[in-house]
């Protein structure tokens, strides 16, 4: 028993060691007069899934909305899509946290732009979280041509199953962008089988559309 206690002290420190340095990377990062936007725009590119997700965060905190910027978050965004690596049949690249992230940013950064590279991620991206997190990320920017792609990805997610979290995020999206046209895709998750939770946020969604 004093083992066990032993032992998982000794986690418990070392896993908070990890996460202090973590955390003090990114701090003293921030801190200095060094890095520029590029390095970090070339750490997004060619670092690893670590080094990524520094490089967006600190990069998002920077509140940079520079083309550069943009087009290297839909970059990343995509590497579940286009740029997918596989070995021997199974995905090897698979960093769903770093492409959940770069849509996350994509939609506070609120530029109609990135529509395209987003509404790709929320058709092919095999991740019901990053799928999640896109559709987050276009309801945010609030384009009523939006609501054709939302309505598909509700209509092509599996009911009662991982895809719950697509549909209900998909479904508060349309309530966002709040334009009449999503009244029908609407109208038919209310009238649809799924679960209650997403009913109830289409209902409260059809409040929120503009009829004039």
């Amino acid at each position: 028993m004093k083992n066990w206690i032993f032992w998982f002290t000794i986690i418990l420190i070392f896993a908070g060691t990890v996460l202090y340095g973590q955390e003090s990377i990114e701090q003293y990062l921030q801190n200095i007069d060094g890095p520029s936007t590029e390095d970090y725009l070339r750490l997004l590119y060619q670092g690893g899934r670590e080094d990524k997700l520094l490089a967006i965060n600190i990069l998002a905190k920077s509140g940079s909305t520079d083309a550069k910027v943009i087009e290297a978050l839909i970059s990343s965004l995509q590497e579940g899509t286009f740029f997918v690596k596989r070995k021997a049949g199974k995905i090897i690249n698979d960093f769903w946290d770093v492409r959940a992230r770069s849509a996350e940013v994509l939609g506070d950064i609120g530029d109609p732009c990135t529509l395209d590279g987003l509404y790709m991620a929320l058709l092919l991206d095999h991740d019901p979280v990053v799928r999640n997190c896109v559709a987050t990320a276009i309801g945010k920017i609030g384009q009523p041509e939006s609501i054709i792609y939302l309505s598909h990805a509700i209509e092509t997610s599996k009911t009662n199953g991982s895809d719950d979290i697509v549909i209900l995020s998909c479904v508060n999206a349309l309530g966002e962008i709040g334009h009449k046209d999503a009244f029908l895709p609407l109208y038919k998750v209310v009238r649809g089988s799924y679960r209650r939770n997403i009913t109830l946020a289409a209902r409260d969604a059809l409040k929120k559309l503009q009829w004039e």
